[in-house]
């Protein structure tokens, strides 16, 4: 089970709060805050708006209507795609590669970048987690579980139940049987008569989440589920939906050559054990940052970069780092890894130990009776100051169980 957390908190605090640290001076120049996150080449949101501009049915009325964005920007977009003779599908056609180059198309600003980011993500073309934000509509926030199930209700509930379990109004509700079917959020939000009490009534409707999404509490999930692995102590206050009933084979012995049986994952060979013990599979998880985090030349504070993790039992087992790092020197890097308890363990000593492998089992430092879930850092230094880089992205792979 693989949860890509970049940021996993709702709304605009979730930048503050789970940002790379890079200081404003040093972000290179293809990093273009916008309101949901840095929008950088590489993540999944500039990925979702580079493939949307790219698009030859991304045409001028769709950018000027759709997104939307003003006409000249939107020409300005097209023409720059169709190359200099202003024909689609010539020989000079232009492929957008980067954030950055679509910023320097004339008519394009950050106004323009967030709109087209907005868009992408609320008409799902951002590979995102479960938890991750879709967009606010009408003022309503949504994350993508929110989404997936009030756009599921919108196209199956009947009128006499969108009217009256659900409380839209007569005219919501038929303005929502005529338009099926409804394949995202704009969309949704775009219905004739909708606004943003009728988004809020949708939500409601939904609120209690199936197994494997996000929570808050008690009485947020279906019935005979938990809200396991909640993060409290922290800015993070949710969980995820979980069916914590026995799964036969939990607590058998198993190995790289005798895995566990459906349903459960082998816990301890991860770190290098030659035996371990199977747990249900949602103990386990991969969570990633997809950082961009720029490393210049210095010997002062060290960067860092969080991952947060949610929704695992209460302590670690298996910890695995992996890295997708480029630097010129990257035998300088001190790399230390903190959980969310404040413990550390030095993943790899630079200047002692070489080059850092794109693959760390945590075998030192934190305890395997610590916090889990929560906020996890990396912490990136070099006391030479030789040699700069970027972290493009770093994940933490974990497996748990009950203390």
């Amino acid at each position: 089970m693989t949860f890509n957390l970049m940021r996993y908190l709702p709304l605009s605090i979730l930048p503050m709060l789970l940002g790379c640290g890079t200081p404003a001076e040093e972000k290179p120049a293809a990093v273009l805050m916008t309101r949901a996150q840095a929008l950088m080449t590489g993540t999944p949101a500039s990925t979702g708006v580079l493939a949307f501009l790219n698009s030859r049915s991304t045409t001028v009325a769709v950018l000027d209507n759709e997104v939307p964005l003003n006409a000249l920007t939107a020409q300005s977009l097209v023409a720059y795609r169709n190359g200099p003779d202003g024909i689609e599908s010539t020989a000079d056609d232009r492929h957008f590669v980067s954030i950055a180059q679509v910023d320097a198309v004339p008519q394009v600003g950050p106004a323009a970048l967030e709109a087209l980011e907005a868009y992408v993500r609320g008409t799902g073309r951002v590979e995102m987690p479960l938890d991750e934000q879709v967009g606010i509509f009408h003022g309503i926030a949504f994350n993508l579980a929110e989404a997936r199930r009030v756009l599921a209700a919108a196209n199956t509930a009947p009128l006499n139940v969108l009217q009256g379990t659900v409380g839209l109004s007569a005219a919501q509700a038929q303005a929502i049987i005529d338009a099926r079917r409804i394949d995202h959020l704009v969309e949704l939000s775009r219905l004739p008569f909708m606004d943003g009490a009728g988004l809020q009534a949708l939500k409601n409707h939904v609120a209690l989440a199936p197994e494997g999404d996000p929570c808050t509490g008690p009485n947020t999930c279906q019935a005979g589920l938990s809200c396991t692995g909640l993060a409290f102590g922290g800015p993070i206050a949710y969980g995820r939906c979980r069916n914590t009933a026995y799964v036969p084979g939990d607590g058998d012995s198993c190995s790289v050559l005798r895995p566990c049986a459906a349903g459960l994952t082998c816990s301890g060979p991860q770190s290098g054990a030659e035996d371990g013990l199977c747990r249900p599979s949602w103990m386990a998880g991969t969570f990633t940052n997809h950082a961009d985090l720029s490393l210049p030349s210095s010997t002062t504070t060290p960067w860092v970069s969080t991952v947060g993790v949610v929704g695992l039992a209460t302590v670690p087992e298996d910890i695995t780092v992996e890295l997708d790092l480029v630097h010129a020197q990257p035998s300088k890097l001190v790399l230390t890894l903190e959980d969310p308890g404040g413990e550390t363990a030095l993943l790899w000593d630079g200047p002692n130990e070489g080059v850092p492998p794109a693959r760390i089992p945590v075998t030192r430092g934190i305890p395997r009776d610590g916090t889990i879930n929560g906020k996890w850092l990396l912490r990136i230094s070099n006391p030479t100051g030789q040699g700069s880089g970027t972290l493009r992205s770093w994940s933490v792979k974990l497996t748990s169980r009950w203390d």
